[in-house]
């Protein structure tokens, strides 16, 4: 059904070597969540870190202020991550399942960029996308594709992971039914690929709305990112005004993570199931 070995074999850990792992393992969830605990104190603070009586005047701050950063970065971020997420799981099954000349060098240049610091890929934007024909300076469209082929790559990888562990007989079966290649890929094989695809879409949108580094360069005035607006405030000071922005930024990415699974996974699992009928 899946395309994939089912054989395993279950060990029993010793409690000697359970306990202990576990007791780490806690200790590093414990200083994320008080990372992400800090930043949610600091917000309703009034002026983090000298009074600390509670306030909202942050978040009404990150809406009067911060509201176009935020609405800009979740417009681009939706529009990007389903590109690089699909974008991802075509070059992954050109790699794994194709063969033509090239195919090391396609393989090779979906990785270059996430090899180079986001600094050098935004400088690297300016310079291809400043003159005509392919003028993109100050537009979302040059910080979409630095967004998709920046992330890209994690989806790409994903992706040949799992299809190295789907058996080549099911498309073969596939292809001796009738269907093409494009059918055989977006109905047979990217149904059974789901997880990679979810993983590579999920990566790409929180790295779009916490990306820094690979931007800072493209913004414009039209334009804006919720992390520059993050930067801002910090450089002025306003500490808790950048901590109300943060957990804003971190609770929609979570919301747009549950609704990502819910609907594309729902969707994914209406076809693996209307494909056995």
């Amino acid at each position: 059904i899946t395309g994939k070995p089912s054989s395993a074999s279950l060990h029993q850990i010793p409690l000697y070597v359970k306990y202990p792992l576990c007791g780490i393992v806690l200790c590093l969830a414990g200083t994320i969540l008080l990372f992400y605990g800090t930043v949610v104190v600091g917000s309703f603070t009034k002026q983090w870190p000298f009074d600390y009586s509670f306030s909202l005047e942050n978040y009404v701050w990150s809406f009067q202020f911060g509201g176009e950063y935020l609405k800009d970065t979740i417009l681009i971020a939706a529009a990007s991550t389903p590109i690089a997420g699909i974008l991802g799981m075509i070059i992954a099954f050109l790699v794994v399942r194709q063969h033509f000349p090239g195919k090391g060098v396609l393989e090779f240049s979906s990785m270059l960029t996430f090899a180079l610091p986001g600094t050098v890929v935004g400088i690297g934007y300016i310079l291809a996308f400043n003159q005509k024909p392919f003028l993109l300076t100050g537009t979302a469209t040059i910080i979409g594709l630095a967004f998709i082929f920046r992330n890209m790559p994690v989806g790409v990888r994903a992706g040949i992971a799992s299809l190295h562990q789907i058996d080549p007989a099911i498309e073969e079966a596939s292809t001796n039914l009738g269907a093409g290649t494009v059918r055989t890929f977006s109905q047979v094989l990217l149904p059974m690929i789901f997880p990679a695809l979810f993983a590579g879409m999920a990566y790409t949108f929180v790295k779009c709305m916490t990306a820094i580094s690979a931007v800072i360069f493209l913004v414009s005035g039209k334009w804006q990112l919720a992390t520059v607006a993050i930067l801002g405030a910090v450089d002025n000071g306003l500490y808790g005004a950048a901590a109300a922005l943060s957990v804003l930024v971190i609770l929609i990415s979570l919301l747009a993570l549950g609704l990502m699974w819910i609907f594309v996974g729902r969707s994914a699992l209406e076809r693996i199931v209307q494909g056995g009928r």
